[in-house]
């Protein structure tokens, strides 16, 4: 027996695991990979709060209701308004306990950040100074917290959880117990607890389980850690659990699928085109399948590009520009891409493709060659001003061969949907009651209840650091006052 049972050690687990000892908790961690840290080894890791210490310092006046208000209105009114509030409430006193366990914030941080639609209010942080790479620096913090305290928290990894355990209350809900576990090894485990947090991270590495889901996004190319497979969300599903917000995909842009692995893509932190017209604006032209332009390629609103995408069939578009393009422009490919890496990767043929015309490049992507003719000398032949789509940043026409492409698909860094659950995080039968014994805290929930339709900056990390925080005080609290 132990106090809490956490299934997953990722974010959200490893801030539970942490926050339980502090409260006099003994707890134990099952992770079914054989490491901890979940997608913290290459997650950017930005995470958002309002009324932190860290503001104050630097002048920033900030307040949970104004973050609350942002995030529902960069998510058009879609997402959770009781789970959202919950966790910009929790927010402030997680990023100010990081910082005083001695979390290595960026230095700039908090600031407004334009990868996503920007809030009003500088609120996102993140760890060390490069801020692709901000996963690391917290995951080496939680783990610093854990192991600080070994004789309250139990480590059991490379196992991995198969079912819950429950039973009926007299009143007919159902509580949770425990799980069903099996090791690396082949051996099987039966773990019983008071209380279980369901920390186990998202489904977008589940193909079967993602086009189950969201059929309507299948194409989707999944670019999360494989351990991504929906456990805990098939375990609360087998218990009767419904889904909720699965039909809000947003496209992460940029993604390019890994020649080796159909429907996985490449690591964005590693290799991807730079679609973001604040961090490069625009040389090239983006067409559909049908060969046809489709937005303005520096369109400034994230939100937009990315619903014009979703828009197109498989979620694709091919990325076509000239040699002079190549010639003049800054990388296409980054991040921190170089005119050297560039060439390279037209050199080995795997992800961009290049002919000696238009034509040829047409052949080569198997794009409609009248089309995509049209699409060029449509664009060449606009004023300054005068694009069809209102792009604004026209430095040169395409006309100078070699031609090259790039295709890129829609992808999935984090999963949309999550199971169904109440302000306390206790996941709801489909009659609507709670099922006690049992919380839910991380990706698990599902990025669409938290960000709508878009992508609310922050709303990922930091949800799962705060919301298992919250998990951990709630069991410390109902252990000394009794389970609600």
């Amino acid at each position: 027996m132990t106090d809490l049972l956490i299934v997953g050690g990722g974010n959200a687990g490893l801030a539970a695991a942490a926050a339980a000892a502090e409260f006099g908790l003994h707890c134990t961690v099952v992770e079914k990979a054989p490491r901890l840290g979940g997608q913290l080894y290459w997650s950017s890791a930005h995470f958002s709060a309002a009324g932190t210490a860290r503001q104050r310092a630097r002048g920033i006046h900030d307040h949970p209701e104004l973050h609350y208000a942002e995030v529902l209105r960069m998510g058009h009114g879609l997402g959770n308004p009781e789970l959202i509030r919950v966790a910009v409430e929790a927010a402030p006193a997680a990023v100010d306990w990081l910082e005083s366990v001695g979390f290595r914030f960026g230095d700039d941080a908090p600031v407004v950040i334009r990868g996503h639609e920007p809030y009003a209010i500088p609120r996102t942080y993140w760890g060390g100074n490069d801020l692709t790479a901000g996963g690391v620096p917290l995951l080496e913090t939680l783990l610093r917290e854990i192991e600080s305290r070994p004789a309250r928290i139990d480590l059991k990894l490379d196992t991995r959880m198969t079912g819950l355990l429950h039973r009926r209350e007299p009143d007919g809900r159902l509580r949770i117990v425990g799980i069903r576990a099996e090791t690396g090894a082949g051996d099987t485990l039966q773990l019983e607890a008071p209380l279980t947090l369901l920390a186990t991270g998202g489904y977008a590495a589940n193909r079967e389980l993602l086009a189950r889901l969201q059929p309507d996004h299948a194409a989707a190319l999944t670019g999360c850690l494989p351990h991504a497979t929906g456990d805990g969300l098939e375990a609360l599903m087998a218990l009767g659990v419904p889904l909720t917000h699965q039909d809000t995909y947003c496209p992460t842009m940029g993604m390019i699928e890994d020649p080796e692995r159909p429907g996985f893509g490449l690591h964005i932190f590693e290799t991807r085109v730079t679609v973001n017209p604040f961090d490069r604006p625009p040389w090239e032209i983006w067409v559909n399948g049908r060969g046809e332009r489709f937005v303005a390629e520096d369109e400034p609103s994230p939100f937009l590009r990315e619903q014009a995408l979703r828009r197109q069939s498989e979620l694709a578009m091919w990325v076509v520009f000239d040699n002079e393009v190549l010639e003049q422009a800054p990388p296409l490919l980054g991040p921190k891409g170089t005119p050297e890496k560039m060439r390279q990767a037209i050199a080995e043929q795997r992800i961009v493709r290049c002919a000696d015309s238009l034509a040829g490049l047409a052949e080569a992507t198997g794009l409609p060659g009248d089309a995509l003719a049209r699409s060029v000398a449509d664009y060449n032949a606009a004023l300054p001003g005068s694009d069809p789509l209102g792009r604004r940043h026209r430095p040169v026409g395409l006309s100078r061969a070699p031609w090259y492409a790039v295709k890129v698909t829609g992808g999935m860094l984090l999963s949309r949907g999550g199971p169904v659950v109440d302000r306390l995080l206790r996941p709801l039968s489909a009659d609507g009651r709670p099922i006690t014994g049992c919380l839910v805290a991380g990706e698990l929930l599902g990025m669409g209840q938290f960000s709508g339709d878009s992508f609310a900056g922050g709303m990922s990390v930091g949800p799962a650091l705060a919301l298992g925080r919250l998990a951990a005080a709630r069991a410390a609290a109902w252990r000394a006052w009794g389970s609600p």
